[in-house]
């Protein structure tokens, strides 16, 4: 028996007729995966308006001037969000650092923005780089690419996950004032220390559009002398820097892993916790009960990394530890109802990218044990997280959702993803994939903000 989508204002007649702009668009017979339900609603009809969704009805829509897409035995859906990105780390660190300047990353990042859109990601919330120039591009329409939700250069002290001066440089360990890494030069990432250094980085990002900032809160894998266990930033510079994204109406994101540093973030009023691996399940509570969400790249925690073939081999047993310590951490975070946001947060040349963002939304299924999970961390979730930023939100409506008012950001694709998450390009193959860059065949039609970029409908 099909199902009928609940209406949430006004009932709808079973026949209705609009009058409509030349702006409007009305698919027919598609099974609808509305972003917050573990089902489909079959054979309904959605008409968009401007770039709003005007009306959702299982009865046809009369709906003058529209342009028809018949999606027959098609799934109608959210446009994807990724939650953790980097579109202007590009190259690998080693190149970006000694190799590159802004010239370079600009120019790939048109290609990677152009590539997430043909993936079917609408929004994408960049965690560090200087993605506003793009973000102007893309909002003007001269480059297709994604909403981006740029948070400027990522904000890190001294010695911290955002140093990365080499030994070899002029002052690494004298401090000298001025010395800075080609990260800092493009604007990557700053390097602040103290209240009023952290005050003005933080003002510098909202000064240039951030939507919401990001600092680095703890040690990593890719920066090399910062142990991974380390807790980064007093608890004034945090508080100081949260109170000054406060005060223009967004939030913190913090890169971070340990439950130290993770409840002084919470402390402040950081309300997005990346990564974040190593956390206790109290911990999770707490961000659970505070209302916060946490950001994992899950192939950090997958056995596959170790094929990785820049990973040194003195790395593989710590990989495969940490694999086999921390299996249970997506199940973890469902059992505790933390609100989980899909990251791809994979840098490097454009085929590394892509290949790790189609092995992430396989992994993240392996890993919490529903589709449906996966794919409301890539809607419904990411939309509400990406509402905290306020008036600085680009996005003047819901996102993540399909449902009356929601931002028309809409993709079709042929299958059940809530059966196969391969149909959003999903695979278990990562490093062994093909490098080659290829659309994923079975997304349709890419629809944002009411227009469509990819039709094969």
């Amino acid at each position: 028996m099909k199902n009928t989508l609940k209406l949430t204002a006004i009932a709808l007649s079973c026949s209705a007729a609009f009058s409509v702009s030349a702006a409007s668009t009305l698919f027919t017979n598609v099974d609808i995966f509305n972003g917050t339900e573990d089902k489909l609603y079959q054979d309904h009809h959605v008409l968009v308006e401007d770039n709003k969704i005007k009306s959702i009805s299982a009865s046809p829509i009369e709906a003058n001037d529209a342009t028809v897409i018949d999606g027959q035995g098609k799934t109608l859906m959210p446009g994807l969000i990724d939650g953790h990105a980097h579109i202007m780390i590009n190259y690998n660190f080693d190149q970006v650092e000694k190799n590159k300047d802004l010239t370079d990353i600009s120019i790939n990042a048109v290609t990677v923005a152009q590539r997430f859109l043909d993936d079917g990601f609408t929004s994408v919330r960049d965690m560090g780089g200087p993605a506003f120039g793009l973000k102007r591009e893309i909002d003007a329409g001269n480059i297709d690419g994604p909403r981006i939700y740029p948070s400027g250069g990522f904000i890190s002290q001294t010695s911290g996950h955002g140093d990365f001066r080499d030994r070899a440089d002029p002052g690494f360990s004298a401090g000298i004032k001025g010395d800075v890494s080609n990260f800092e030069r493009m604007g990557i990432g700053n390097v602040a220390d103290g209240v009023p250094e952290v005050l003005k980085a933080t003002r510098l990002n909202l000064r240039n559009g951030a939507t919401q900032i990001k600092i680095m809160a703890g040690g990593g894998g890719s920066s090399r002398f910062d142990p991974i266990d380390t807790t980064q930033y007093s608890k004034d510079e945090t508080c100081a820097i949260v109170e000054a994204a406060a005060d223009w109406g967004t939030y913190v994101a913090a890169h971070t892993f340990n439950d130290r540093s993770v409840n002084r973030l919470l402390d402040c009023g950081v309300k997005t916790f990346e990564h974040s691996f190593f956390i206790s399940e109290e911990t999770m509570q707490r961000i659970a009960k505070e209302g916060g969400f946490v950001v994992p790249q899950m192939w950090g925690i997958s056995p596959d990394l170790a094929k990785n073939p820049l990973m040194p081999a003195d790395k593989l047993p710590l990989i495969n530890a940490l694999v086999e310590e921390y299996g249970t951490f997506g199940k973890d975070l469902l059992k505790h109802d933390v609100k989980v946001v899909f990251a791809s947060d994979y840098v490097g040349v454009n085929s590394d990218a892509e290949r790790a963002r189609r092995y992430e939304i396989w992994w993240r299924g392996e890993q919490f044990g529903s589709n449906f999970e996966v794919l409301k961390q890539m809607t419904s979730n990411a939309g509400e997280m990406l509402a905290l930023s306020g008036p600085r939100n680009p996005a003047k409506g819901k996102l993540g959702v399909i449902e009356q008012d929601a931002i028309a950001d809409i993709i079709l694709v042929e299958g059940n993803p809530l059966d196969d998450l391969g149909v959003i390009g999903g695979t278990n193959k990562w490093f062994d994939a093909d490098p080659e860059y290829k659309k994923i065949d079975t997304i349709k039609l890419v629809m944002k903000d009411g227009q469509i970029y990819r039709n094969e409908m």
